[in-house]
């Protein structure tokens, strides 16, 4: 698909999600005179009229979202018919029959007669190589937020450590501003700081269950943020 016409596929979807011209500039990250440009060449197409997709418009996007569907599933396909790396549990040997599964967004194998795979290489609790009989994606994980006020009411002073503490233990665990990583500190939790908004969204969708301590300030940006991956969320 032509940039232009993936350009043009997304400005639809968002128009679907009852967005105008200035907040699909900026979630494009494009200025709103190239978003106005898209509009009138999406108006004099016949795919938009009155900031509404018109039958023509909804056509040209079904279309193109199959042809995108299909492109995608060929990718995957490709992608997992060939060799991934995991982690050995215990001693594999090439040609052994392993299973395998995903757990805290890592992929692991172990010897198993209900085998989903083939080892390619030989290790013992170190990385192999495998090649998958069939793909089974990883669930998406859970994200729990819990908010910790800003230092001038209280800050990590006022925190529950106790039921931080709790509601911490095995889960991936990442800290939006000052206020949360001491928080997190107190609580004996081992946060992610830096970068800490891209890796909740990358373990999440490695199949890691996170807990997100997060300033209160910064607590706007980050439900944008799940909301933008799609990710469900709960406050606790």
């Amino acid at each position: 698909m032509k940039r232009r016409d993936t350009v043009k596929l997304l400005i639809l979807t968002l128009i679907l999600d009852g967005l105008n011209q200035r907040e699909i500039a900026k979630r494009l990250r494009l200025t709103p005179q190239a978003i106005s440009e898209y509009f009138k060449d999406l108006t004099s197409n016949g795919l938009v009229k009155d900031y509404n997709i018109t039958e023509k418009g909804f056509r040209w996007l079904v279309e193109r979202l199959f042809n995108l569907h299909v492109w995608t599933e060929k990718i995957l396909k490709n992608l997992y018919s060939r060799n991934i790396v995991a982690i050995a549990v215990g001693e594999v040997r090439r040609d052994d029959k392993v299973f395998y599964w995903f757990e805290d967004g890592l992929i692991y194998c172990k010897v198993n007669e209900n085998y989903n795979a083939i080892a390619i290489t030989d290790g013992k609790d170190e990385e192999v190589l495998i090649k998958p009989l069939a793909f089974k994606p990883p669930r998406r994980g859970k994200v729990q937020i819990f908010v910790v006020p800003e230092v001038v009411d209280g800050g990590s002073k006022v925190v529950d450590v106790d039921y931080l503490r709790r509601i911490g233990e095995g889960k991936f665990v990442v800290s939006l501003g000052v206020e949360a990583f001491v928080a997190c500190r107190k609580a004996g939790l081992n946060s992610i700081f830096f970068g800490a908004r891209c890796c909740c969204v990358e373990a999440v969708h490695h199949g890691c269950d996170v807990l997100v301590v997060c300033t209160r300030s910064l607590l706007n940006d980050l439900i944008q943020t799940l909301l933008d991956e799609g990710i469900e969320y709960e406050v606790v």
